[in-house]
């Protein structure tokens, strides 16, 4: 199994966004990309297996669906990305609410931005924030 740490997670992403001219407007990247990603990150392994060109795909995949996922949430609520939303006690009723609707959109992965980040979301966003909307968020 591929083990993804912070710090090869965040130079995929980095890689990408540096790169992005190559993936088109919708990022969409040709499979001869990912052999190149693969070698910039075998620099940064320090656990488990050498990543390769199908695991940096599948990974930026996973990124691409939690960031899509939870960026229609946080539209127009602040955000930290080592807090979350950072729901402090007097906000329980704001985040119950929260949560009800998020539930009726589908997005159960937001629950647990509760108090808790993501990392990666600055990152995300400056990579995909700017790539058209496709989907239920057109």
């Amino acid at each position: 199994n591929t083990i993804w740490t912070d710090t090869e997670t965040q130079a995929l992403i980095q890689f990408i966004t540096k790169n992005r001219a190559e993936g088109g407007d919708s990022l969409n990247f040709k499979p001869q990309f990912w052999p190149k990603v693969a070698l910039h990150l075998a620099r940064l392994l320090t656990r488990g297996p050498a990543k390769s060109a199908t695991a940096c795909n599948s990974k930026w995949g996973r990124l691409c669906t939690k960031y899509n996922l939870v960026k229609p949430i946080l539209s127009g609520i602040p955000w930290d990305d080592a807090l979350g939303l950072n729901i402090l006690d007097k906000g329980e009723v704001v985040w119950k609410e929260l949560i009800a609707l998020i539930s009726r959109q589908k997005h159960p992965v937001a629950k647990g931005f509760r108090k808790r980040g993501w990392v990666h979301f600055t990152a995300m966003h400056a990579a995909l924030g700017s790539a058209p909307a496709k989907g239920s968020n057109i």
